[in-house]
This record gives C-alpha cells, sequence and structure tokens, in this order.
C-alpha cells in the first residue's frame, strides 16, 4: 500500500485555544489536554463513590471491554426516540448523585470551557420535539478497546440530531487512571466511507490494515485532566490488568453553525 502524506502539524496534544480547536476539527492536531481541569481532592471523592457503583456493559457491541454508568444513546439509536428519552431523566439522576454535595457540573464545565477558551458556541445536543439529550456518561475500560472510530452519521441509520453533524469530537475527564497502562492511541488515519469497508464484519472495530501510516500518539490519561480528540480518527484504548480507568465522557459534534454539541 502506498503511504499517504500526514495530517498533523505537531504529534503533541495542544492546549485549549481557538486555533487548536479548529486545528483539532480539521485533523491536523492528535488532541488537546487541559491538566487538573478537576482538582485531585474532588478526584479522589468522585473515584470512591464510582468504584463502588454497578456499571452495566454494552449488550449492543460485542465483546467491547467497557462498561458505563449513564445512557449511551448508539444503544438506542435504532429503536423509537421516545425510548432513549425516557431514560434520559434517569440517567442525570444518577450522575447528580455521583457529585453530591461536591459544587461542580463537569459537563456544563465542559461547555463553558469550550465557549470561553475554545472560542466556539457550546451546548447539549436538542432533538425537536424530545427535548435534551443526556450527556456526561461515566465508562470503565478493563481491557483492549480495539481499533475503531466514531461518526453518528456512519454509524446511525436513523434520522436524529445528532447524525446531521459535520465532525465528530470527544472528550474525557478522568478519575481513575493508571501510570503505565491504559493507554489511549490515536493514529493520523481519518475514517471515511471508504475505509468502512474494511470493518471486521459483525463487530465494532477494523484491522490494523486500515491504517494509512504508523504515525500516532499514545496519551496516558493522569486523574483530573480533561483530554478532548478527534472520534473520526481511528483510534484504540489499551488495556489495564490491574487497578481502575475511569472516565466522564461524551461525543461532541460540529453543527453546521458552527457551533459544537454534546451528547453521550
Amino acid at each position: 500500500m502506498e503511504l499517504k502524506m500526514g495530517n498533523w502539524i505537531s504529534d503533541e496534544p495542544r492546549d485549549l485555544t481557538p486555533e487548536n480547536l479548529n486545528l483539532l476539527l480539521e485533523h491536523r492536531i492528535p488532541a488537546i489536554r487541559v491538566e487538573e481541569f478537576i482538582d485531585r481532592e474532588t478526584c479522589k471523592v468522585v473515584a470512591s463513590r464510582l468504584l463502588e457503583m454497578n456499571f452495566q456493559g454494552y449488550d449492543h457491541l460485542k465483546d467491547i471491554p467497557v462498561q458505563q454508568v449513564g445512557l449511551c444513546h448508539n444503544q438506542w439509536a435504532h429503536d423509537e426516540k421516545s425510548v432513549y428519552f425516557e431514560k434520559c431523566q434517569d440517567a442525570r439522576e444518577i450522575v447528580e448523585e455521583i457529585y453530591r454535595g461536591l459544587d461542580i457540573d463537569p459537563v456544563q464545565m465542559v461547555v463553558e470551557a469550550i465557549r470561553k477558551e475554545g472560542g466556539r458556541g457550546a451546548s447539549v445536543f436538542q432533538e425537536e420535539g424530545y427535548g435534551e439529550y443526556f450527556a456526561g456518561a461515566f465508562r470503565s475500560f478493563k481491557g483492549h478497546g480495539k481499533l475503531h472510530a466514531d461518526h453518528a452519521p456512519s454509524h446511525i441509520n436513523s434520522p436524529w440530531a445528532v447524525t446531521e453533524l459535520i465532525k465528530q469530537l470527544t472528550w474525557n475527564i478522568y478519575y481513575c487512571a493508571e501510570e503505565t497502562s491504559g493507554e489511549l492511541v490515536i493514529y493520523d488515519t481519518i475514517h471515511t466511507a471508504e475505509n468502512d469497508k474494511m470493518k471486521v464484519e459483525g463487530d465494532y472495530y477494523f484491522p490494523y490494515e486500515v491504517l494509512e501510516r504508523d504515525d500516532c500518539v499514545r496519551i496516558f490519561p493522569k486523574v483530573g485532566d480533561l483530554i478532548i480528540f478527534n472520534t473520526q480518527n481511528f483510534h484504540e484504548i489499551l488495556g489495564t490488568a490491574e487497578g481502575n480507568r475511569i472516565s466522564q465522557t461524551s461525543f461532541v459534534g460540529l453543527r453546521e453553525d458552527g457551533s459544537l454539541g454534546l451528547w453521550s
């Protein structure tokens, strides 16, 4: 296979600025990182509560080593819309209980950071006739999250507000992380309709042959950090044999008006 020129102008995560957010949306940098977005003492309290909770599996995905607290839209995206939206309030109440007494709302903190530091409008996605999506699920990885890309218009066949997005990012705030394992690996290859044909049949992941080049960035999350990356870049999460890797997360979609919308 003939290798193409790379897209990235830098192989290091950058600060959250309007310029860097634009570069991330255009696949010109691998990630944005804000260190200690949540202070360590708050993280300890949240982590202790999360470790006592019963995380649920993703029944719609085959053998993916991740569990969740909250609500995953993709799990219900092929049902009637009411099925998903009837679950949103319960998911919000679970998250509120996790942050009980801490006087923080990390989803809104991310929205405000995108607005102030990133220079773009941001809000949680709305579905006409149904209301606001859920954003801010907690995810626990215990094994290898194999090579994949996330792009709602490619993966969801029904018409939802989130299938009208132009670009797709994600953010994660980490409450449990290991220093030497559980790294996020982002590759300088962009998911397209053409390479989507290489997806392993009946599964969520791709063979490494889909990659156009070897260029990648390995990010070891630190507790309290906010990491934003473009989910249309192929990526994987390497396994954590011991310990825990838990983050709060949502997708971020670029709307036609240039603003960003969040949903999980």
